[in-house]
């Protein structure tokens, strides 16, 4: 009985306590790795460039409402009659005696320093500075709610490498725990071989188990590693950063709503479907703005010049103000083409609007069975499990009492590693599937965990 006690007493070891994904490194909890990741994600940080860079839209949007104000410096220096006589107007040198006419034909050449200040504001715009200023702040709600959509897939992501570090992790154990009892089935193989209480066959059987054992134990070792890296990367972390990954292997709760409920929620909760009408409403402006080519808009114009014959003296000033009115009256009925184009793109974000809604819907409900599904697994792993080891104890006893053969204790063995790795898979996949819910439904927050 002592082989079969020490067997149970290692699943034991597996299931009751902590599962530790890493033996070095710093200690990492879920929550952790949330919010390391919200920091140092490079495409969460590229998104939150997005969102920046829709700020600075709008803030050219509002450019609109001011007026322009320019400065312009500038020199000449011309024998032309027109320039000559121009220049020496503006200085305010003009004589009697310019007006004599060898010296308006031929005059000497004149420089010319030039200065103005001019500044030209919209009176009227037939309203595309406030649609162009609406638009821009739509499109800026629209970025803000894909950075909100865009930090619940790096949750998710993270979560689920978390997960999948402490599956790798539990399967590592498994096989080391698995490997420990081939080993010493094998041991007892070896003493029953050499007392002539089995044939070789049983010895070699065992010592077949033993080494299929070991592989598996390589091989969960390497997806270890692997899950390790796959989480690093979710973070935004260093590939090779070691960390000690450990807590408790157990489902987690699930939501107590009906799945009609969810579906609802998810199409009130989901930032992207929100996103989709806010950048509808943008598209609407777009079509308003289209027909503002069809208004007039006024300005007002004010400038400042001053002319001088050298760059710091001399000369005179001027003043202009006006106000001017444009109205372009045809331009190849391109304004509306234009018009047609905005409308189109206004009915194709409804129709992808629609789909969108349909998708939504289709995700919750896969993920709602999905969860479903993972919790009846796990009732049906236990059950599995408490039957692979106590039937394992079973033929153990007969083995040893020389009742039974090698095969069916290699069997028994393999029931049980596979009975514990269906078990932790579905513990995986109904942690995983309740994350997944959350982020159909749309509900995924960092303080979800």
């Amino acid at each position: 009985m002592r082989l079969t006690l020490y067997s149970v007493l290692l699943w034991v070891i597996v299931w009751s306590g902590v599962v530790h994904a890493q033996e070095s490194g710093e200690p990492l909890s879920l929550a952790q790795a949330i919010a390391t990741a919200l920091e140092k994600n490079p495409f969460l940080r590229a998104t939150q460039q997005q969102v920046i860079a829709a700020t600075t839209v709008e803030r050219q949007a509002r450019a609109g409402f001011l007026p322009t104000v320019d400065v312009e410096e500038g020199f000449s220096r011309s024998d032309s009659p027109i320039s000559a006589f121009s220049a020496k107007l503006s200085q305010g040198r003009f004589s009697q005696n310019d007006l004599a006419l060898p010296r308006l034909n031929q005059p000497s050449a004149i420089s010319n320093f030039h200065t103005a200040l001019s500044l030209v504001q919209p009176l009227y715009t037939g309203g595309k500075a406030s649609l162009s200023l609406k638009r821009a702040q739509l499109h800026h709600e629209a970025s803000l709610q894909n950075y909100e959509r865009q930090q619940q897939l790096v949750i998710f992501q993270v979560a689920s490498h978390y997960y999948g570090v402490l599956l790798a992790g539990k399967n590592l154990a498994v096989a080391r725990a698995a490997l420990t009892t081939a080993e010493a089935n094998s041991t007892t193989a070896q003493d029953r071989f050499a007392t002539g209480m089995v044939v070789e066959s049983d010895l070699l059987s065992a010592q077949v188990r033993v080494a299929t054992l070991k592989e598996q134990e390589i091989v969960a070792g390497h997806r270890q590693t692997l899950a390790l890296a796959a989480l690093n990367d979710a973070m935004g972390m260093p590939l090779e950063t070691q960390w000690r990954i450990e807590g408790p292997f157990v489902s987690r709760p699930s939501p107590t709503e009906p799945l009609p409920e969810l579906e609802e929620k998810a199409l009130h909760q989901r930032p992207e479907y929100r996103q989709s009408h806010v950048e509808e409403q943008a598209l609407e402006h777009g079509v308003a703005l289209a027909r503002t080519t069809f208004l007039p808009t006024v300005r007002a114009t004010a400038r400042y010049d001053i002319n001088r014959p050298h760059f710091a003296s001399g000369g005179q000033d001027n003043w202009f103000v006006g106000v001017t009115l444009h109205w372009n009256l045809f331009n190849g009925l391109g304004d509306v083409a234009r018009v047609a184009e905005a409308r189109a793109e206004v009915a194709r974000s409804r129709a992808l609007q629609a789909q969108l809604a349909s998708r939504i819907t289709l995700e919750v409900k896969d993920a709602f069975l999905t969860v479903k599904a993972a919790e009846e697994r796990i009732s049906v792993a236990r059950q599995g499990v408490t039957q692979a080891d106590t039937a394992l104890q079973i033929i153990t006893d007969r083995y040893r009492a020389g009742l039974t053969t090698i095969v069916e204790l290699v069997s028994g063995e393999a029931a049980v590693t596979t009975a514990h790795g269906a078990l932790a898979q579905a513990l995986h996949d109904q942690s995983i599937g309740v994350v997944g819910l959350e982020l159909a439904v749309g509900t995924l927050r960092q303080d979800s965990f």
